[in-house]
């Protein structure tokens, strides 16, 4: 079982030779947890059930002037527990951010991208500066995490996260893996249409609104039907908790609590996870 979505903004380690990372986590992405040991972040896994987790930094150096959490500590967070697999983030705002992403993931071994355009704050349509971010991901053969839907950081801006906006990207780059954090939520119509016509377009459960989150999932799932997912998506959507946001464990009990069948069970935890990280034969 893979977390596809986790944030190691409170793993101390990091914290060590970063005096810019508290600040980061607080202001930016908006946590005010004390940071805790490494093994606090690999018992929330395993509580959940998951064997890894991907483990995403944030580049908001045009939107905020810093990164919540660098690539080269994504690295050596990957260097310290075989738990994590490492995604990328790059600022499209950034000139030579295709040239970094093609760099960090090369250098540091690292398995996709992750953006948020809320929270760094750009339009996703932009074809001179996302776009040539997007390429480098499919040259790279990596997968793209997106945020889309409502925004927790307190900066974010939820306008610029509308699913819909990413289809001129979809279509630009058929093949690059999207996964559309949160279902979209509340878009989740629009994630869900943009998945049912692009089989490149995939979608992720950290659904969380002012409810539990097994009352978020089922929210938003009986609006399209469970059946839906069975028939039509069910190699189109994976596991992920937004940790530390929401609690893994809360996630997957929301997820188990919905039905599914063992065999689509099977593919949100894991299956669907490692073929887009290309996993196969490996330990996952």
């Amino acid at each position: 079982m893979i977390d596809f979505h986790t944030h190691p903004v409170q793993v101390a380690d990091l914290f060590d030779d970063d005096p810019t990372l508290t600040r980061a986590v607080q202001d930016v992405f908006g946590l005010w947890m004390s940071p805790q040991p490494l093994r606090t972040y690999e018992l929330h896994i395993e509580e959940a059930g998951a064997d890894k987790a991907v483990a995403v930094p944030l580049d908001c150096t045009t939107a905020h002037g810093m990164t919540v959490v660098s690539n080269a500590q994504i690295a050596r967070l990957m260097e310290l527990t075989d738990r994590v697999i490492g995604f990328a983030s790059v600022d499209p705002g950034q000139e030579g951010a295709a040239d970094t992403l093609k760099r960090d993931v090369r250098e540091y071994g690292l398995r996709g991208l992750k953006l948020d355009p809320a929270l760094q704050q750009f339009d996703v349509a932009d074809a001179d500066r996302a776009f040539p971010v997007y390429q480098a991901a499919a040259e790279l053969g990596i997968p793209l995490l997106i945020d889309c839907g409502l925004s927790w950081a307190p900066k974010g801006r939820a306008e610029l996260a509308r699913p819909l906006a990413l289809e001129p990207a979809i279509h630009a780059f058929p093949e690059l893996q999207i996964v559309i954090s949160h279902f979209a939520w509340p878009w989740v119509d629009e994630a869900v249409a943009l998945a049912l016509k692009h089989r490149n377009v995939h979608l992720e459960t950290s659904i969380l609104n002012s409810g539990t989150p097994p009352e978020s999932l089922r929210l938003a799932l009986d609006r399209i039907g469970i059946d839906l997912l069975d028939r039509s998506l069910h190699a189109q959507v994976v596991f992920g908790s937004d940790y530390p946001r929401v609690d893994p464990k809360r996630v997957a009990d929301g997820v188990r609590g919905l039905g599914l069948r063992p065999a689509l069970e099977r593919k949100v935890f894991n299956d669907n996870a490692v073929r887009l990280l290309r996993l196969e034969g490996t330990a996952a």
